[in-house]
């Protein structure tokens, strides 16, 4: 199953192995977002595998956005951690009047010019109020936001998946349950525990015959405060699910990526 990509950097290295860390570099200016007053974006980078509704069982990741708040001691040249900084697990649902949506081609309420903006669902890390917290943001008509705290574990001075800076890292994990999405917090040792269930996102009246399954970065900059990309970093980044004849399948991705 090949991954597809949208809204990446020209300079974004390839991925081979996506069990592998990898690191998705994201622009300022950048988000999957709808608001009455901002109106459509969908101009953040995505890495994304396109899977049939009803064969989707799961999937997971190990998620981590930088976190260094800027101090007067900051050096000269630093990259800190800005309002909404964000990374994480994405799915779409694409119309076919916008089989796949960008930044040149957003979506709108009408569709008149660019074909209807897509139902979302976000789900990781966000920086909010100068605190990393677990954030969803899910879009039906608009977006609706929601924040739950991060476990201790998951900040630290090394905390990145690379081991090389201060970051907020989590593991999460979705499942499909009748015809809810749930998404939930992984904490090794530990039970999962459910942050959000989106109800309707496998509803048939809701749904779409095949959405996008794949891990995103955005970094909406809205004081103009970025001085250069945001590098989120990712691991074990996989899907799983129902091959025929009902045998699970655990699909995992070891393939080239190319960038658009």
């Amino acid at each position: 199953m090949l991954l597809e990509t949208v809204n990446t950097v020209s300079e974004q290295a390839p991925i081979i192995d996506t069990q592998k860390p990898f690191t998705l570099s994201i622009p300022p200016k950048t988000d999957v977002f709808v608001s009455p007053v901002l109106g459509y974006h969908f101009s953040a980078p995505v890495i994304y595998t396109k899977i049939a509704t009803d064969s989707f069982k799961s999937s997971r990741a190990t998620i981590s956005v930088p976190f260094q708040l800027p101090s007067p001691n900051s050096e000269s040249g630093s990259n800190p951690t800005i309002q909404y900084d964000q990374a994480g697990l994405i799915f779409v649902l694409p119309t076919p009047s916008l089989p796949k949506p960008s930044r040149a081609h957003p979506g709108s309420h009408s569709g008149i010019k660019t074909g209807v903006h897509p139902k979302w669902v976000k789900a990781g890390i966000e920086v909010w109020e100068g605190k990393a917290w677990g954030s969803i943001v899910v879009r039906d008509r608009w977006s609706d936001w929601s924040l739950f705290e991060l476990p201790a574990s998951a900040l630290g001075a090394h905390a990145g998946i690379l081991g090389n800076k201060p970051s907020a890292t989590i593991n999460l994990e979705t499942n499909r349950v009748g015809d809810a999405l749930m998404i939930y917090m992984v904490e090794e040792g530990q039970e999962p525990i459910p942050v959000r269930k989106v109800p309707w996102w496998f509803m048939e009246d809701e749904t779409e015959d095949a959405f996008w399954v794949g891990v995103y970065g955005a970094r909406p900059d809205p004081f103009d405060e970025a001085t250069r990309n945001l590098e989120v970093e990712f691991a074990g980044f996989e899907v799983e699910s129902k091959a025929s004849g009902c045998i699970k399948e655990l699909t995992t991705f070891n393939v080239l990526t190319l960038f658009e």
